[in-house]
Order: C-alpha cells, then sequence, then structure tokens
C-alpha cells in the first residue's frame, strides 16, 4: 500500500527491500531462472526490466496525470516488446555472447506482470516524480535479486564468477540448469520472507 504522505525516497526503498518484487512477491520468478546462469547475463536481463518498469511507469504517470488518459494494457504491452525488439537489435552482438535463452527472458519482460504492475497499481494514479522513484526501487530490487542468485548459480554451477576462477571443476552442475535457477529462487524468495517474518515479530 502507498500512502501520499510518503517521500520518493520511501517509495524507492520499499520497492527495493521490503516489497521486493522478486523476493516477495515473485513477479519476477521466470526471469530469475531463466536469466541467472550467470552474473552478466543477470545484470543485462535485469537492466532492460528496470528499464521497461521506469518508462512504463512514467508513461502512464503522464498520461494520467496530464492527459487524464489511461494506456490499455495491449498497447503498453506493445509499446514495450518494440522497445525491446530495438534493444536487442542494438545489442544483438552482445545477446550472442551471453548464455542461451537471453534472448527470450528479455522477450519475456514484455509480457511479464512484472512490468506493469507498478505502472497500473500505482503509476496510473501518481506524479510522474513519485511514479518514477516507485518503478526505480522495484526495477534496482529486481537487478540486486537477480545478481545475487545468478552469484550463487555461477560460482557453484560453473565455478567461475565473472572473470574469477573459483574452483577447478564446478561444484554443483546442476545449478547451471533451469532446475538449479529454480531450486536457487526458492530458497532466496523462503530466506527473504523469513527474515521478513522474524524482522516483524
Amino acid at each position: 500500500m502507498r500512502l501520499p504522505s510518503e517521500s520518493k525516497q520511501q517509495l524507492f526503498l520499499k520497492n527495493l527491500l521490503a516489497e521486493n518484487c522478486l523476493l516477495n512477491s515473485g513477479m519476477g520468478v521466470i526471469l530469475a531462472v531463466l536469466a541467472t546462469v550467470n552474473t552478466e547475463q543477470a545484470f543485462f536481463v535485469g537492466s532492460l526490466a528496470l528499464l521497461a518498469l521506469m518508462l512504463n511507469s512514467l508513461v502512464s504517470s503522464v498520461l494520467s496525470d496530464v492527459f487524464r488518459f489511461r494506456l490499455p494494457l495491449w498497447s503498453r504491452v506493445l509499446a514495450t516488446a518494440l522497445l525491446l525488439s530495438l534493444l536487442s537489435a542494438a545489442f544483438a552482438p552482445k545477446l550472442l555472447r551471453l548464455p542461451a535463452l537471453t534472448s527470450i527472458a528479455v522477450m519475456i519482460i514484455s509480457v511479464s506482470p512484472l512490468t506493469y504492475a507498478r505502472s497500473r497499481a500505482f503509476a496510473d494514479d501518481s506524479t510522474p516524480g513519485r511514479a518514477l522513484f516507485d518503478a526505480a526501487g522495484s526495477g534496482v530490487g529486481l537487478v540486486a535479486a537477480m545478481l545475487a542468485i545468478a552469484s550463487v548459480r555461477e560460482a557453484l554451477g560453473s565455478g567461475t564468477l565473472g572473470a574469477l576462477s573459483l574452483f577447478s571443476s564446478p561444484p554443483i552442475p546442476m545449478l547451471g540448469q533451469a532446475f538449479g535457477g529454480f531450486l536457487i529462487t526458492a530458497a532466496a524468495m523462503a530466506a527473504f520472507r523469513m527474515a521478513s517474518a522474524r524482522q516483524a515479530a
């Protein structure tokens, strides 16, 4: 719930930590599974999701605040898909160097509830500044959670972390597969929720 008295910074921090869109609500689970094989992939896909979140919220807020017009969902999906297609073409060489399924993960952003939840629940009825901070907190929280999951998967599943070689052979190769993504993401969500419950008690 968002209160009118909350500052932009409070909105940002609330979405970044307490209401993290991946660890708290689980909306980014598919992205976390497909795009956390390594930290480079997680940062790339997470950054595109952050951009999509912020643009959707900003455009929705400006249209609603200035023109009293609410964008239908189909137009938001179409615009986001077009933007991501252009970015995919611009970064085509980089996409080829990233793990398989990265391109699919990027296009999933176009239809993911994650991308539109903030704009429909908050930005449509908020000022552009507040909408932008709200979306930024959600997006940065997603990137941080994806990087944390990717760090564990890459270190244990590949034996590396970025340019560093941590192990001569991967300790748990299964973590590099889709099931490993579900496993580590579920563990991260469970740990986050237990920590939140303990803090609230």
